[in-house]
C-alpha cells in the first residue's frame, strides 16, 4: 500500500494515529498507547507521543552523515559525529528541524544507551518499527515540479524515486560551510542538483550519464538514499495502472451494447400479423370427476370461444364415474347434461367397451 502525505496528515487521531518516516509510513496507533516507550528523563507519554501522527518525521531521527555515509565522510572529518542535515543557521524554516517533538539522538538524552548509539535509527528503530510498517509514501510528479519550478526547492527524482535535497543544498551554500565540510556528494552530481530551475526535476538521464565508476556511483546512491530519500513517484493514475481498469470498463461496454442490440432486436414496432387458422379438425378433451357446475360451465364456455369453426372443432367432456363430488347436490355426469340443456328425464343407455386391462376388468360400461 501506498499513502500520500496528505493522506497521512489526515490520520492524526488517538482512533488512528499514522506518520511517515524516510519514505516509509508507519501505524503507530498501538504504540502510542504504550507506557514503556522513553525513560524518566524524556517519558514517551501518549499525549507526547500523539505529536508525531499525521506528520513527516525526519527531523525527529536524525542520522549522523558520517554514519550513513562512511566512504563519503571520513572519522577525520567528523570524528564526534557532529554533521547532521538540515544544517542549524543553514536554514531558517523551524519545521525543518521539527523543535517541537523529541529528536531521538545522543545530544537529546546522553544517559540513554539506546541513543548513544549513533547508529540509532537502523540498529533500534527500524527494527522495532517493521511490525508497524504499512507501505511507503508517493508523491505526485506535478507537485515535484511545481517544488523545482515554481518554489525553486530541490526535490528531484532519479528512477521515480523522489529525494527532498533542500537541506544539503542549504548545507553546502551556508556561509558556515568552511573547507566544504558539508560538501561529501560528488561534485559532478551537485552541479545536476543545482541547475536553476532547468529541465524538470526528474534528472534521471542526469544521473544515468555521469561519467564516474560504479563504486562511486553506489556511495553518492547509498549516502542519499540514507539521508534524502522520502518515497516514490505516485504512478497509480498512469496508463500502465489504470490499464486493468480501462479494460473492463471497456468489455463492460461491449456487454451492454450486445445486450441493447439484443434488446432492440426483440423488439416488435409494427402490429404482429395474426396466423391463418389451420385447416383441420380440434377435439378439445375436457375431463370431469369431482367439480362443481360453476367450474364446468366456466371451462366448456372458454373453449366455445376459440376461433375455430364449430363445424371443425368438438369439445369431447369426459365424466370420470358417476361420483357427486364434495359441496354438489348432483352426479358429475347430471350437472354436465344439464350445461348442455339435456332433459332431465333423459337417462342414457349403458355401452359395453373394451377397457385397456386384464381378465375381467377390460368389460366396461359408458354413458
Amino acid at each position: 500500500y501506498v499513502w500520500t502525505q496528505d493522506d497521512i496528515s489526515n490520520l492524526n487521531t488517538p482512533k488512528k494515529s499514522y506518520m511517515s518516516v524516510r519514505g516509509n509510513v508507519y501505524d503507530i496507533t498501538d504504540f502510542i498507547k504504550q507506557t514503556t516507550h522513553g525513560n524518566s528523563a524524556n517519558p514517551g507519554r501518549p499525549d507526547l507521543l500523539q505529536m508525531y501522527a499525521g506528520y513527516d518525521t525526519n527531523s525527529s531521527f536524525p542520522i549522523p552523515v558520517r554514519e550513513a555515509c562512511p566512504d563519503l565522510l571520513s572519522e577525520k572529518d567528523d570524528p564526534n559525529y557532529t554533521i547532521y542535515f538540515p544544517v542549524r543557521g543553514a536554514t531558517d524554516d523551524p519545521e525543518a528541524f521539527g523543535d517541537n517533538r523529541f529528536k531521538h539522538y545522543r545530544p537529546s538524552d546522553p544517559n540513554s544507551d539506546e541513543l548513544k548509539d549513533y547508529d540509532f535509527y537502523r540498529k533500534y528503530f527500524l527494527p522495532n518499527m517493521e511490525k508497524f510498517k504499512k507501505g511507503g509514501v508517493v508523491w505526485k510528479m506535478d507537485w515535484i515540479e511545481s517544488m523545482y519550478k515554481d518554489n525553486s526547492l530541490f526535490w528531484r527524482v532519479i528512477d521515480k524515486e523522489v529525494f527532498n535535497f533542500q537541506p544539503y543544498i542549504q548545507a553546502i551554500k551556508y556561509r558556515g560551510n568552511i573547507n566544504n565540510k558539508y560538501n561529501i556528494l560528488d561534485e559532478r552530481f551537485e552541479k545536476i542538483l543545482d541547475q536553476s530551475g532547468y529541465g524538470t526535476a526528474d534528472i534521471t538521464q542526469d544521473w544515468q550519464g555521469l561519467n564516474w565508476d560504479a563504486q562511486t556511483r553506489q556511495r553518492n546512491y547509498d549516502c542519499m538514499k540514507t539521508l534524502f530519500y522520502v518515497g516514490k513517484v505516485d504512478s497509480r493514475e498512469s496508463v500502465r495502472c489504470l490499464f486493468t481498469n480501462y479494460m473492463l470498463v471497456a468489455f463492460a461496454c461491449v456487454l451492454m451494447l450486445v445486450v441493447l442490440v439484443k434488446f432492440l432486436t426483440a423488439l416488435q414496432f409494427a402490429k404482429k400479423p395474426r396466423p391463418a387458422l389451420p385447416d383441420r379438425f380440434v377435439v378439445c378433451q375436457v375431463p370431469c370427476y369431482t367439480e362443481d357446475e360453476e367450474s364446468i360451465a366456466k371451462t366448456i364456455n372458454s373453449l366455445t370461444t376459440l376461433e375455430y369453426t364449430d363445424n371443425q372443432k368438438l369439445i369431447f367432456i369426459i365424466c370420470d364415474g358417476n361420483i357427486v363430488g364434495s359441496g354438489n347436490e348432483k352426479s358429475t355426469p347430471r350437472i354436465v347434461l344439464d350445461i348442455l340443456g339435456v332433459d332431465p328425464e333423459y337417462d342414457p343407455p349403458g355401452r359395453d367397451y373394451l377397457a385397456i386391462a386384464e381378465g375381467s376388468r377390460r368389460h366396461n360400461i359408458g354413458k
